[in-house]
């Protein structure tokens, strides 16, 4: 009876740790536009910049302007900002791929 119950047990714990490790739907990488850099650095205020070896993902431009909301990932750290357009404003950054990246009105994620 014993071993049974035991057995019992840690099947429902594996099973319990198994769901807890599987990637769910949120977990998914997404196809958002963004930014992998080598380095976040915060500038002034809300402006955040990537830097160095920066790759445009989701659609990001290379270079120029940026419109709409975007995010800024940094390989160094565990550090993702996500920039948004400031209000009456045209830009929400601008990237200068692969060496800079700067968002305008930006939060830590």
């Amino acid at each position: 009876m014993i071993k049974r119950a035991s057995l019992a047990g840690l099947t429902l714990m594996t099973a319990a740790l198994t769901s807890m490790l599987t990637p769910t739907a949120s977990a998914a990488p997404t196809d958002a536009p963004g930014y992998l850099c080598s380095y976040l650095e915060r500038d002034t205020g809300n402006q955040w910049s990537g830097i160095d070896d920066c790759t445009p993902m989701g659609g990001a431009p290379e270079i120029g302007p940026i419109q709409g909301t975007f995010t800024i990932t940094s390989r160094s750290t565990p550090q993702t900002v996500t920039c948004t357009q400031p209000n009456n404003s045209f830009l929400s950054g601008t990237a200068e791929t692969p060496d800079r990246v700067t968002g305008l009105q930006c939060a830590p994620a």
